[in-house]
């Protein structure tokens, strides 16, 4: 399962950023942020770290979706929740949803393309 498992444990290490974001940037005081960071790095943190470990393809193909997903939402999270006049907060959701939704993306194509390698 090629490039699956190290996508997966960087999209981990991503969530455990997300995770300590608030603290890390000092936006603690804006509550939608931090609640939102707490939920989406656990969660991208157990999602990471389940598809980094599973050999389950079906289990890990829907995992690196779901990730991707978080990942769409974190980008629309500033924007839904209203704290886009925080910079910091809107541009690390920003930054770390493309990065999140690019590398669980990346990992469901490759899983697909291994599962079904092209004949030349």
């Amino acid at each position: 399962m090629g490039v699956q498992k190290p996508l997966s444990w960087l999209i981990a290490i991503v969530g455990a950023w997300e995770l300590a974001a608030p603290f890390v940037l000092g936006a603690t005081a804006t509550t939608a942020f931090l609640a939102d960071a707490i939920i989406i790095g656990v969660a991208l943190v157990v999602l990471g770290v389940w598809a980094a470990l599973t050999d389950l393809r079906g289990t890990l193909r829907t995992l690196d979706w779901l990730n991707a997903l978080v990942g769409v939402w974190l980008v629309a999270a500033p924007f839904v929740l209203g704290y886009t006049g925080v910079a910091s907060a809107l541009w690390n959701d920003v930054l770390v949803g493309i990065a999140v939704a690019v590398l669980g993306g990346w990992a469901a194509v490759a899983l697909g393309q291994a599962q079904h390698p092209r004949t030349m």
